[in-house]
Parts: structure tokens; C-alpha cells; sequence
């Protein structure tokens, strides 16, 4: 019961506490600019249709005899009530807003004045106006200070227009009658009874929308009303604002709750969110995370944020529980250009996690490497003159360097090193990668991934031959960070490389869009860096993703060179390597760990390959010699398995090719079709024999072979190849230009049958004009033969 009561005590506090808010001095003011939102709208379309009933008003004197106003003074009275009008929308403060309705007033009481100059009976024409306008103007002002206003005004020009008309007794009553008795309190009653519904809606919707932003128990902000709130502040930041986050965390707070029950817990709450609201400032963000978490966002660089940190930890150590003093951990973090609030919050947790497994109750600011510490690093690389081993000391383990070396297959050389980092005890024992790599809660991979550049750049000046790259692994979130290139080749430079020899390999990971990747790579590449895409083919490295960045280079994922198409096995790696050299990129080829795939690299025309067949990771760079021959006997087998499988493929085709010559024989001496192919039919590979015209389109029915198949329902459609032209494959133009001569072109996937197939065709002259005759084979079969460099 005790429990219950204290909730809702606190709860009810809090209440009290938002409807106070409710009615600072701030709130007639909030409740003005959105009435001005949902007021432009009505006002708009009410006072347009005043123009309107002011031109007919206008158009009705003219009906009338008497001397009159020119129509053109009326008429520029009905311009400038429009123009007010269109000011509406315009109008973005209320007593802007104000000023037109006053102005709009006044123009309306001229333009009734014009109008009714001449007539006999003036009172006819000028009351209704009177009594009318204010009543139907009255909801449209947003304040009582402008209801009052206009109405004065709109009064005072009016009756002023009155005394000028000569008014019986009985006419002087009823005007006033009219006026004052009836337009008047109507008019007033209309202004603050929709006044007083706006306002109530308004204070209604201001509340709701305060409860569902606010944590019910602390009344600070909710996660979701934080995370809005702070995106809408980041977004509007200029580019020298500084602004830190604060995490947060109550200390052994479950303990708290289970010993002495959870009202005990809530009062810590409130106490603590309490705290923050006092000794943060009015334009800080603060809110409750979730259970015992806070967050406060300020406008702060990251001493600003530590100074503020160290003054709430002392002020909540200061508050009691049962057994003693609350205390609570905090992590802080700096924002860095560009990053979204859940990176900046997710850093700050980072540092919360170190604050709470170093002790409790303490501030823990983000553990990222700065600029100078970096050139630190590198400007260590050598003692007293004398090159030396670079090693940085991370966490409980040493940073080394280990390099695995790449060769160009053409020049059957080293042409650069990837610099893979190891960790190591202090004995020299590696730590294996998937423990130096595991997340742990105090693991920061951005930090480690820029002190592992320093500690590469630092023994690649060492160990490095002066004419070969250096590949630098770098993550997307690193790379795109804001003047990370500028930082970078100061580095490189330092330690006595040039940018141009280092190549940066964007890993596969999240952490950046391919947007801001595109435009940081143009900054790497004014330094000189070359870029390079690592792990093409899987996760996040996709065509569009080559398509955007532009890299110099493709590292293919090593599972690409292993992978076969379907049915028929062959490797698909050179039709990969192509299609990327086509777009301009040179291809490196990863996990080379046989001979037979260091001989497809060399037959794919890859550029640049690497793997444990060619060099292992290590400390230290080792003789090239052995993989150079490696390398060279791969382009012998090469050299002399091209003419055995080049004879293999036309022993194979050879019978089709004279059985073709005999089919164009018989065609030529008038057979039939049927019974010319009838021989070439026969052969078990064969889907159909055909004839194409001069321009590629089919002569007649197909004559189905052994092979012909009429599954796979998909490929229905497209199935009859009657329906299409095929004067744009290779097998019709190679025909054509080498009439009389039977060729056999590579093997394609096949439309009509969804096969990996090939073609035999023949050109022949027939007495109608030229045609070419074919045979369609199915080359799905494992084991055959296929062109050499296919």
C-alpha cells in the first residue's frame, strides 16, 4: 500500500508540476503563434468573401440612381482589401497578423463610405454593414487586445460616418439599437467564446503532448521526446557549435529495489531527475532513458560536458538511500560533425560501460585518439636514429603490425602489402584476432581503428620496400569522418611515405552512406590516397556501391573465386573481372590458397591476387623468389592446357559442324526441311535446327532434336523463338562473316530454354537471298568441353 501511495504521490507532484508549466508566462504566446496556424486558413477564406460581398455591394449602388463616388476610387478599395487578403498567409507574427484585420477593418468603412455617397436612404445600405462585419470578424482575431483594437477602430470610423447622415428620432433608435445593443454584445460574446475554446484546445493539446513526452515518474523528457528533440538540434547545428551528451547511470540500482522495494526505487528516481533539472541549464536536454539510465545534451565541447558530469556525480552522492548514498557512473562524449544522435549517444554508453567495470561512481569521457596523439605515434616510430619495431599498448594487450603481401600476376611481382593488426601479451605471444576483435563493453572500434593506422604507417616505414603499396584497412564510419583526411596524410607523410603509395581499403561494415563515402573518397584522392573496396560480394559491398565510390581497386571476396555457375560448374570469376574492368577498376583476388585458383586467377585476367598460397601474414616481409616462380608456372599450364582445350572443344563439335555442311547441301538441292536436318537431328545434344533470314528472324518451324525440352514453365513466354530476331547474336553475325564456313560460337544461356547452350551455324545463298542455317546444342552437361578463356 505504502509502495502505491508514494508512486502516486510522486506522480502527482509531477502533474502539478507540468500544469504549472502550463501557465508560465511563455504559454500566451505559444498559444498566439498557433492560433495564428490554424486561424490563417479561416481568415483567409472569410475576408476573400468579404471582397466578393463588397464588389457585389459595389456593383448594387451602380443599379442606383444619384450622383456617386467614381467606380474607380470603389473599386481600388475592393484591390486593396484583396491585397490584404493575399498578406495573410504571409503574415508569421500575431501582431502583424493584428494589423491587417485593423487595416482591413478601416479599408472596408472607406469603401461602405464611397459607396453609399448619393443615396437617399444611406441607413438602408450602411447598418447591416454595421451590425454584420463586427459579428462575423469577431472569431477571426487572435487576441482580445486585437478584438478590441479593430473594434474601436471600425466603430469609430463608422459612427463617425453616421453623424454625417441626418437621422430621424425613430431611425436614431433603432441604429443604436442595432449597433450597440445587438452588434456590439454579439460580437464580444462571439470573440471570447471561440477565444476561450481555442485556448482550451489548445491547453488540452499542449498537455497531451507534454504527457506523452514526459517519463511520468521523474517528469523529464522520454527516450522518444529525447531522441526527437535532440535530431531536430542537431540538424540546425552550424559547424563550429559545440555540443556534448552525458549518460548516466544509478549505481547498484537494483539492489535498491529489491532490498527495500521499488517505492524506495522510484523516490531515487525522482530525487536524482531532480538534481539534473537543478544544476543543468534551461537550454540543456534532459531526459530518462530508461529504468535508472538519464541523458542531458548540451551545449557544450567535451571539458564543458566533463565539468558538468563531475558537478552532478558529487550533487547526487550527496542524496541518502536506506544503506547509505546514491552514486552514479557517467559517460560523456563530444559531437562530431556529421554523425546522427544515436552515434553520439552510443559513444557516451561506451564510456558509461568503462566508468561502471573501473569502479562506479565515476566520469568516463569517450577514449578516442586526437590528432596529437596519433602524431605521437608516428612521430615514435624511430629512437635515437634507429628504425625500431612499433607497438602501442591497448587495453591489456601490445598493437603490432602484421603485412601479407599482394602480387601483380602480369608482372609476376610484389607489388604491395595489406597491414593486418595483431595484438600481442607482453612476452611477444599473439593474441588470436577473434579475441583482440571480440566487442566488449569497453572496446571502442573507431578509436582502435585510427590507432591502428598510426601503428601500420609507423612499421611500414620500416619494413616496407621503397616502390611498394601499403594496403590500410579502414572502416566507413573512420573514413568519412570530418577531417580525417587532412589527419591522415600529415601522418603519412611524417613517418616518411607519400600518400600516393597508400592505398585505403574500405571495409565491409556499417557505418557510413555511400553518399558521404563517395564524397570523402574525393578528399582522400586530393592527398594523393588511391581507394580501394574491400570484400566485393558480400554484406554491404555491392555493384551500386562500386558504382558511387569510384574505387581504384576491387578486393573480390575470396568465395567469388570459388563460385560456379549453376548446372555446368564453370567459374564465374571471369566474367566478374570483366565486367569491372569495364567500369574502369583494377581487381585484386583475396584467399588464393591452391594452385588451381592462383591458375584461374591468372586465367580470369585479374590484375592483382593474395592469399596464403602466395604469403602468409608476418612480422616480417620474406623472399619474393618461390612465389614468382609459383606465379610463372601458373601462366605455362596456362599456356599449354589453351591449345589441348581448344582441341577438345572442336573435336567435340566437329560432327555437328559436317552434319551442318550436309543439311545446307540437301537444302540447297530442294530437301525439305524436316528431312534435310533429319541427320542433325539425330545428335543427342541437340535442342533444334533452324533457319534465320537476312535479318534474323526465323524461317519456318524449328526441327527438335533429342535435347528439345519443353519444361520450365517460367520461361514460357519467351519460349517460341519464332516471336523474336536474332541477327544481334554472335553466333548469326560470325556466321554472316564468314559465308560458307561452319562456326561454333561460345557457350550462352539460352532464352528459349533457359540452358547454357551453343550454336553451330552456316551462311548459305539461297536463290531467295541469303539465310542462316543452325543447330542449337545443350552444353549443360558436366565435363564438357568449353572454349579456351571461357
Amino acid at each position: 500500500m505504502g509502495r502505491v501511495t508514494g508512486t502516486s504521490l510522486i506522480t502527482i507532484n509531477m502533474l502539478s508540476t507540468s500544469t504549472q508549466h502550463l501557465s508560465d508566462s511563455g504559454l500566451s504566446d505559444r498559444f498566439h503563434k498557433r492560433s495564428l496556424e490554424h486561424q490563417r486558413p479561416l481568415s483567409t477564406v472569410t475576408m476573400a468573401f468579404t471582397v466578393v460581398a463588397f464588389l457585389c455591394f459595389v456593383g448594387a449602388r451602380n443599379l442606383v440612381g444619384g450622383a456617386t463616388v467614381p467606380l474607380a476610387y470603389r473599386l481600388s478599395c475592393a484591390l486593396i482589401l484583396g491585397l490584404l487578403v493575399l498578406a495573410i498567409p504571409r503574415a508569421r507574427s500575431t501582431w502583424l497578423f493584428g494589423a491587417i484585420g485593423v487595416a482591413y477593418s478601416l479599408v472596408l468603412v472607406a469603401g461602405l463610405a464611397l459607396n453609399i455617397v448619393g443615396v437617399s436612404q444611406p441607413l438602408l445600405w450602411i447598418v447591416p454593414a454595421l451590425v454584420v462585419v463586427p459579428i462575423c470578424a469577431a472569431p477571426l482575431w487572435l487576441t482580445p487586445a486585437h478584438f478590441f483594437t479593430g473594434s474601436v477602430f471600425f466603430y469609430a470610423a463608422a459612427l463617425a460616418l453616421l453623424f454625417d447622415v441626418p437621422l430621424g428620432h425613430d431611425a436614431d433608435i433603432v441604429v443604436w439599437m442595432w449597433v450597440v445593443a445587438i452588434g456590439m454584445p454579439t460580437s464580444a460574446v462571439f470573440h471570447f467564446g471561440f477565444y476561450r475554446f481555442r485556448r482550451h484546445h489548445f491547453l488540452l493539446e499542449s498537455q497531451l503532448a507534454q504527457l506523452a513526452a514526459t517519463d511520468p515518474l521523474t517528469g523529464l523528457q522520454n527516450r522518444r521526446a529525447f531522441v526527437k528533440q535532440a535530431e531536430r538540434r542537431l540538424a540546425t547545428l552550424s559547424a563550429e557549435a559545440p555540443v556534448s551528451a552525458i549518460f548516466l547511470d544509478i549505481d547498484n540500482f537494483k539492489s535498491l529495489n529489491d532490498r527495500f522495494g521499488h517505492a524506495v526505487g522510484d523516490h531515487a528516481l525522482y530525487e536524482v531527475a531532480q538534481v539534473l533539472m537543478d544544476e543543468t541549464a534551461a537550454t540543456d536536454s534532459v531526459s530518462r532513458i530508461g529504468g535508472e539510465e538519464f541523458a542531458v545534451l548540451l551545449d557544450s565541447g567535451l571539458a564543458g560536458a566533463l565539468e558538468l558530469a563531475e558537478r552532478l556525480r558529487e550533487a547526487i552522492a550527496v542524496l541518502e538511500r536506506p544503506d547509505g548514498h546514491l552514486t552514479a557512473s557517467f559517460g560523456v562524449a563530444e559531437h562530431r560533425r556529421g554523425e546522427n544522435i544515436m552515434v553520439l549517444l552510443d559513444r557516451a554508453d561506451e564510456a558509461l560501460l568503462r566508468a561502471k567495470h573501473s569502479g562506479r561512481n565515476r566520469v568516463c569521457a569517450e577514449r578516442a585518439l586526437t590528432s596529437e596523439s596519433l602524431q605521437l605515434l608516428a612521430d615514435d616510430v624511430c629512437a635515437d636514429g634507429e628504425v625500431v619495431k612499433r607497438r602501442h599498448r591497448w587495453e591489456e594487450y601490445f598493437l603490432t603490425s602484421h603485412f601479407q603481401p599482394l602480387y601483380s600476376l602480369s608482372h609476376q611481382k610484389q607489388v604491395g602489402f595489406e597491414a593486418l593488426l595483431r595484438g600481442e601479451q607482453d612476452d611477444g605471444t599473439l593474441v588470436p584476432p577473434v579475441v583482440l576483435f571480440a566487442p566488449r563493453p569497453s572496446s571502442d572500434e573507431g578509436a582502435l581503428d585510427r590507432a591502428s593506422h598510426a601503428v601500420h604507417l609507423g612499421n611500414a616505414s620500416r619494413a616496407l620496400p621503397d616502390d611498394a603499396w601499403l594496403f590500410l584497412n579502414i572502416l566507413p564510419a573512420t573514413f568519412i569522418a570530418e577531417g580525417y583526411a587532412d589527419q591522415l596524410a600529415k601522418i603519412v607523410r611524417t613517418v616518411g611515405l607519400e600518400p600516393e603509395r597508400v592505398i585505403l581499403e574500405i571495409l565491409e561494415s556499417h557505418g557510413g552512406s555511400v553518399d558521404d563515402m563517395s564524397r570523402a573518397a574525393a578528399l582522400y584522392r586530393q592527398h594523393g590516397f588511391l581507394i580501394a573496396v574491400d570484400d566485393f560480394g558480400a554484406g554491404q559491398s555491392n555493384l551500386d556501391r562500386l558504382l558511387r565510390i569510384r574505387p581504384d581497386l576491387v578486393k573480390l571476396d575470396g568465395e567469388l573465386i570459388r563460385a560456379t555457375s549453376h548446372g555446368t560448374n564453370q567459374p564465374i570469376l571471369p566474367k566478374l573481372v570483366s565486367l569491372l574492368h569495364q567500369a574502369g577498376m583494377l581487381v585484386v583476388v583475396e584467399g588464393v590458397e591452391t594452385t588451381e585458383e592462383l591458375i584461374l586467377a591468372v586465367e580470369s585476367n585479374v590484375d592483382f591476387a593474395q592469399g596464403y598460397l602466395l604469403g602468409r601474414p608476418a612480422a616480417e616481409i620474406a623472399p619474393p623468389e618461390s612465389v614468382h616462380r609459383r606465379i610463372d608456372e601458373a601462366f605455362d599450364v596456362i599456356a599449354s592446357g589453351r591449345a589441348h582445350q581448344y582441341a577438345l572443344f572442336e573435336s567435340e563439335v566437329e560432327p555437328y559442324r559436317v552434319a551442318l555442311r550436309l543439311a545446307a547441301d540437301a537444302l540447297l538441292a530442294g530437301v525439305g526441311m524436316d528431312e534435310a536436318f533429319a541427320p542433325l537431328a539425330g545428335f543427342e545434344r541437340c535442342i533444334s535446327c533452324f533457319i534465320l533470314d537476312g535479318s534474323g528472324r526465323q524461317v519456318g518451324s524449328e526441327v527438335p532434336g533429342p535435347a528439345w525440352s519443353k519444361d520450365g514453365a517460367s520461361l514460357h513466354p519467351v519460349a517460341d523463338p519464332r516471336d523474336a530476331r536474332w541477327d544481334h547474336r554472335p553466333y548469326f553475325r560470325n556466321a554472316v562473316l564468314l559465308p560458307g564456313v561452319a562456326v561454333a560460337c561460345n557457350p550462352y544461356l539460352s532464352l528459349a530454354s533457359g540452358r547454357p547452350c551453343i550454336a553451330v551455324t552456316l551462311a548459305v545463298q539461297f536463290a531467295a537471298g541469303r539465310s542462316v542455317i543452325g543447330v542449337e546444342l545443350d552444353w549443360s552437361a558436366v565435363g564438357l568441353p568449353w572454349p579456351a578463356g571461357e
